[in-house]
């Protein structure tokens, strides 16, 4: 028997070897790295006593922004989503991070999947022109044509929770066997970005892919739990730092230093947050949604989804009927001086925003809206913590950009820019001109000559 199971092993890994091989690609590498929440003032304005040497030193040798204007909602598929596309959510489908809209049905399952995306990515474009990739729990990838994909996705019954054998039954069975030969499974307790910097250095040592995309999430979690520059989201920030080290000498020690362009990139910053606030306890009260005994939303006259700093609510046909019903259920907010702002369907469209949504509710800066449709209006929160998915453009919601390599000039302040700019210019750093892709041209000032 033992011998027939070795012939097997052999046989699958041989096939594997032969069976996923991408195009010779060029000499010329990118390295994208997304920290999760991580604002510009992060780096441009450290907190004091934060240890960062390897951010603070790809800034001051390479180009920068000291803010990036992102998307509505800032959050984090959609956000990511445009980073690769170079386009806004209406164009690219990916609205929100969750994918249901329908009240009660499937309300665990976020945009997980690839095929969601309406419009070309990076990886398409790396494939058009016979570039290879590879990508570590980049959003918005399940499914996707990438050479080396480990996509971010989880069981929706478990919650987010890191399960590498969930993973794999998502992944290309080549790519699933090559990294389990290699690194094996995760160890017990081990933190999620550590074993995501493991994964990455892997695919850049043993098939140093043309575009590698990799997310990393600590920071925009501990944010989360204990609120934005707070001790716990600087110790976050340290352990990236020192991941982002050890990616930085897997380019050394592979021979790519000199053929790597690195993009450090963010999805959105963070603000604080002191007081919960629950708009589908008023939408339950008058009829509009039903909830279980927890405050659980079942169903409903019309959908809600909360992004944590903004609540976007959805009805059949954006009916006038329907419309009049949800402005007087809601009237508490703006009489209690809840309200932010409110955006309708047209707003929402002119902003680029998910045009399916009929209404949009805009939080005062320390309050969230939360998904529960029971208890009381507003709650005082325990301790301070942290939440995203306001207008891009209030102060400390400004998404990160960082690009450094033999391309790339050194000491270049491009102080504000779109994050609509940052896929059209990582694409031209791959060496592909496509004046198709995305909505605004490539950054080309960061570049220290034309490349082919």
């Amino acid at each position: 028997m033992l011998p027939i199971l070795l012939v097997t092993a052999a046989l699958v890994l041989a096939f594997a070897i032969a069976g996923n091989n991408p195009g010779p690609g060029s000499g010329r590498h990118v390295l994208v790295i997304s920290i999760d929440g991580m604002a510009a003032g992060y780096y441009t304005h450290p907190p004091s006593g934060l240890q960062i040497p390897n951010l603070r030193r790809l800034m001051s040798e390479g180009s920068f922004a000291e803010s990036v204007q992102g998307i509505y909602p800032t959050v984090t598929y959609p956000s990511h989503t445009t980073i690769v596309t170079g386009r806004m959510p209406i164009e690219h489908g990916i609205y929100t991070n969750l994918s249901s809209r329908q009240a009660g049905k499937n309300s665990e399952d976020w945009f997980w999947f690839a095929k969601a995306i309406r419009t070309r990515t990076l990886w398409d474009e790396a494939r058009g022109h016979r570039l290879s990739t590879a990508s570590v729990a980049w959003p918005v990838a399940t499914g996707a044509r990438i050479d080396w994909d480990v996509p971010e996705i989880w069981d929706p019954a478990r919650g987010e929770h890191a399960d590498a054998f969930y993973v794999a039954r998502f992944m290309n069975p080549i790519t699933a066997l090559r990294v389990g030969l290699a690194l094996g499974l995760p160890r017990a307790g081990s933190e999620d970005d550590a074993n995501r910097t493991r994964l990455a250095s892997y695919f850049l040592t043993e098939h140093r892919p043309n575009l590698t995309l990799v997310h990393l999430e600590s920071l925009d979690l501990a944010q989360h739990e204990a609120g934005p520059r707070s001790p716990e989201a600087n110790a976050a920030l340290e352990r990236i730092d020192a991941h982002l080290g050890e990616l930085l000498s897997t380019i050394k020690q592979a021979g790519l230093e000199n053929s790597t362009d690195v993009f450090i990139v963010s999805d959105h910053g963070f603000l604080p947050v002191e007081r919960d606030v629950r708009p589908n306890m008023l939408l339950a009260k008058a009829g509009l949604l039903t909830a279980d005994a927890k405050g659980k939303v079942s169903g409903g006259n019309i959908a809600t989804v909360s992004n944590g700093g903004s609540l976007f609510l959805y009805w059949p046909g954006c009916s006038a009927d329907l419309d009049a019903r949800v402005g007087d259920a809601l009237k508490p907010l703006d009489e209690s001086g809840l309200l932010f702002a409110t955006f309708g369907q047209p707003e929402l469209k002119r902003m680029g925003a998910d045009p399916e949504a009929c209404l949009a509710l805009e939080a005062l800066e320390g309050d969230e809206f939360s998904e529960s449709a029971r208890g009381d209006l507003v709650t005082v929160v325990e301790k301070q913590k942290g939440t995203h998915g306001y207008l891009p453009w209030r102060h400390g919601l400004e998404c990160s950009f960082i690009a450094w390599g033999p391309d790339i000039k050194s000491g270049l302040d491009l102080h504000d820019i779109a994050l609509t700019e940052v896929g059209p210019t990582i694409l031209k750093a791959m060496g592909v001109d496509d004046p198709s892709f995305g909505d605004k041209p490539p950054l080309r000032a960061i570049f220290r000559q034309e490349l082919n």
